[in-house]
């Protein structure tokens, strides 16, 4: 009895970590969305709701034979441990396991998931933003309704001009990786996955035991998983499948409690948490639209074969409830991850229906919802059960041979791929993976095939023998349905693995581990004899298998060392500086791949940049302009022209063989040096008008007698003023640089003239005269070569004898001593013959009237 007592403690404790995970799942998601994510205080009112929970449901017992013994626990959590640590902080762009990592710590340093190119706003007025859009967006023709493409890999733009962005995925998985991080620091993120792991294995082991009554066999459910090769590696590995698992085994943990408990024992919660454990799935990974048809078909069943009215209503009410949850999931996808929803609806339900796949999808939905009502309707009639049960008994019967049939359609789908050019079209499958034609290799690329490399060369075929008979017990009977669902989606769509590890994570949160648990299931069930040895024998080979391979995992970490290599080459950059990345080359890491923990993990501002562009002195002034310090990072190791080297660091990039065996190999994909450099002085550039206005790249030369920049340039505030320029700022040309000062004079009728006497280095060069009604000017002032050589700063002084006040002008208040407005400055060679940065820019006409601004 005090083992009992001891179980239900345990089992008590299970109960409230995952009303602690739920709850925080809902706030962590809801302010996120709102942009309000802190992960201190979700966790504390998480903690705070869980203790109410608990004091609510204090005394509620459970049968005590049905209780997890906690030193299976403590193993189970040892043995997971043992092959899961350390996870891989992959924070590479490009592929969804680095997004992944990088939304994470976005949402974590900005509270929210909304995403704006900052660059592009601080562009905007200038003349480059053509030039940053076409360097910066991959826009493809061919997207969806209001998709404009990429702005880096799984970042989307919504529009190919606007400045709003779009994460793509699903938000729930990346709010538990910020919040590890904001609980523990910034390289805790990927242990939510190995949290989510220790949850999944507890659970395969609980709801085993619910199934079986036997803890041996719920243990031996539970190290069936622990050292699954397939479950150990993407529990390392950040992508959404294994929350995923871990989510489906506590919802059919507890749904199954609920069913199988008497009717004096049954509580009501364990339906909730049932049902809200689906609803965090749906909001996890999109797929959940798989889930409903065997929920829908449950509910159907129950309705004609429950014989317990009491139980049928609750479980026709929990149906329901997990439905209204996916209906919610989708609409919140739609809201918050629009362009990655239509993706995924399009791509996925285009297969089946391939005209009009909304119409006939929704054509499906309907007629299945009223088969759900008119079955349910029908019950209360003698006939109409008869009828139901009639059907169901056909549909019971159906499961073998549609196993069957999707087997041998799946086995010659492999052999068209593989021995003939039926997928010749294919560009994925042909051109992409070079699968078509290749004969065995297509066969080792199926997902059938796959099957065996994660599951050892004896599961498979003892589920295909057992999921052809039909099971007593209508919790296994649902379990053989849901498999054997999930195995004919694989043979017969999704039944090519292009190469694994990545893609084989498609048959972890369903096939792999429930198909593990039916086999066990049936094992357990089976009398003393030739069968049951059989069986046994087989999962013996499997642990045995699983553990040897998952053991070739065990020191081998994907991207090691890469986030702590950022951080250091990066330490001098802040989030008021910008980073320009030079285009990488045919090498990897690439730009999306850098450019992503740039911007999203270490939260600093980047713009790509081609080689074009960073010659461009004109383009380098204006980012200068607008931020504190510029910087590029770049593979090659020639200083750009006006910066200087800062570091250089080398980036070593590790990652898993791509085969179509089991992860057990590493390789360094990439070695290579990347060079940082930081802007020492922006280089004058020639035959580009450079404006004076806020913010400017040369507002520095404003040496002495100047007022502050305003939005069309910088007016005199003195009878003298003076600018400074470091001639190491303007080109080397052999007989010099005409300086163009673009400037409107301070006149009116009562005040008609502004006289200019420019001096350069204390020697006047130039007299001129602005003179009412024509305010504008364009004053040369020629600065000779040897100015250009010095070493000390050229200084364009400009007398102005006329300043005056606009007040005393009678224009309006302000009181300044104004004379001139600097509105642009454009260098060019003196000599004809010299060298121009680009081809030159003909400064536009200017109005006729300025007048300073109204204060």
């Amino acid at each position: 009895m005090q083992s009992g007592n001891l179980g239900a403690r345990v089992d008590r404790v299970l109960e409230m970590t995952v009303v602690w995970v739920l709850a925080a799942s809902v706030m962590g998601l809801l302010t996120t969305l709102f942009g309000h994510f802190l992960a201190p205080q979700i966790c504390i009112a998480a903690t705070l709701l869980t203790g109410v929970y608990a004091w609510r449901v204090r005394g509620g017992g459970v049968p005590v034979a049905r209780v997890p013994e906690w030193t299976h626990l403590v193993l189970l959590l040892l043995v997971c441990l043992f092959f899961r640590l350390p996870a891989f902080n992959y924070v590479l762009g490009g592929q969804d396991e680095g997004l992944y990592v990088n939304i994470a710590h976005y949402i974590e340093h900005t509270g929210g998931i909304e995403v704006r190119d900052t660059a592009l706003d601080k562009l905007q007025g200038s003349p480059f933003v053509d030039r940053y859009l076409s360097e910066n967006r991959h826009v493809r023709a061919s997207s969806g309704p209001l998709k404009g493409g990429d702005f880096v890999s799984g970042v989307y733009i919504k529009n190919p001009t606007g400045d709003s962005l779009s994460f793509q995925f699903y938000h729930l998985f990346p709010v538990w990786m910020a919040l590890f991080i904001g609980s523990f620091g910034s390289t805790f993120g990927v242990y939510a996955l190995t949290f989510f792991a220790l949850l999944s294995v507890l659970f395969m082991y609980r709801l085993a035991l619910e199934l079986t009554d036997s803890p041996r066999a719920a243990l031996i459910a539970g190290l069936l998983l622990a050292i699954n090769p397939l479950h150990a590696f993407f529990s390392k590995f950040p992508v959404t499948e294994v929350p995923t698992l871990a989510f489906s085994l506590i919802g059919f943990t507890y749904l199954t409690r609920f069913w199988s408990a008497a009717p004096s024992s049954r509580h009501n919660r364990w339906l909730l948490l049932s049902m809200l454990s689906f609803g965090a799935l749906f909001v996890t990974r999109i797929s959940g639209f798989m889930y409903i048809p065997f929920f829908v078909a449950m509910a159907m069943a129950g309705a004609v074969m429950d014989q317990d009215p009491v139980r049928q209503r609750s479980m026709q009410r929990w149906v329901m409830g997990v439905v209204a949850l996916y209906v919610l999931s989708v609409g919140y996808g739609l809201h918050w991850s629009h362009q990655y929803s239509e993706d995924i609806y399009r791509s996925s339900f285009e297969r089946i229906f391939p005209s009009h796949w909304r119409v006939e999808l929704a054509a499906v939905v309907v007629i299945g919802m009223l088969l759900w009502w008119g079955l349910t309707a029908a019950v209360n009639s003698g006939a109409g059960r008869a009828l139901g049960k009639s059907v169901m008994t056909l549909a019971r019967r159906a499961i073998g041979p549609i196993v069957l049939v999707g087997l041998v359609i799946g086995t010659y789908k492999v052999y068209q791929l593989g021995w003939t050019e039926h997928f010749q079209g294919d560009h994925g499958l042909t051109v992409v993976w070079g699968l078509t034609g290749s004969h065995w290799r297509a066969v080792r690329a199926s997902s059938l095939v796959t099957l065996f490399v994660y599951l050892g060369p004896l599961m498979p075929v003892a589920f295909v023998g057992w999921v052809l008979r039909r099971q007593d017990d209508p919790r296994i009977e649902f379990l053989r349905f849901f498999v054997a669902g999930f195995f004919v989606y694989i043979a017969v769509l999704l039944w090519v693995i292009p190469y694994g590890p990545y893609y084989a994570r498609y048959l972890l949160s369903e096939i792999v581990p429930y198909m593990l648990l039916f086999v066990l299931v049936i094992w357990s069930r089976m009398p003393s004899g030739y069968g049951r040895h059989t069986l046994s024998v087989a999962m013996t080979i499997t642990l045995i298998y699983s553990g040897i391979v998952t053991a070739g995992q065990l020191g081998k970490n994907e991207s090691a060392g890469l986030y702590q290599s950022l951080v250091k080459m990066l330490s001098p950059v802040d989030s008021n500086d910008v980073v320009l990345l030079d285009v990488m080359g045919p090498g990897l890491p690439n730009n999306s791949e850098i450019k992503t923990p740039i911007m999203f993990t270490l939260g600093l501002p980047a713009v790509t940049m081609s080689s074009a562009s960073l010659a461009d002195p004109s383009y380098i002034a204006a980012l200068n302009a607008r931020y504190n310090d510029v910087f590029v990072l770049s593979p090659s190791a020639d200083t750009p022209s006006g910066f200087q080297l800062i570091d250089s660091t080398l980036i070593k990039v590790w990652a898993y063989q791509w085969n179509h065996s089991y992860p057990h190999s590493i390789f360094l994909r990439e070695n290579m040096n990347l060079y940082l450099y930081r802007l020492d002085r922006p280089i004058f550039p020639l035959g580009h008008p450079q404006g004076f206005q806020a913010p400017g790249a040369w507002n520095q030369w404003l040496a002495s007698g100047w007022s502050q920049p305003e939005s069309a340039g910088v007016w005199s505030n003195a009878k003298y003023a003076e600018i400074e320029i470091d001639p190491r700022a303007l080109s080397r040309i052999r007989q010099g640089i005409r300086l163009t000062f673009r400037m409107n004079g301070l006149i009116t009728a009562a005040h008609p003239r502004q006289r200019i006497l420019v001096k350069v280095n204390g020697v006047q060069v130039v007299t001129r005269t602005i003179t009412y009604p024509d305010s504008h000017l364009l004053l040369d002032v020629d600065i000779p070569a040897a100015d250009l050589d010095s070493t000390q700063k050229i200084q364009v002084a400009f007398d102005l004898p006329d300043a005056a006040t606009p007040k005393s002008l009678g224009i309006n208040g302000d009181q300044r001593l104004l004379a001139i407005m600097l509105e642009s400055l454009t260098a060019s060679p003196l000599d004809p013959g010299g060298q121009l940065s680009t081809k030159p820019i003909v400064p536009t006409p200017i109005p006729t009237k300025s007048n300073p601004r109204q204060r």
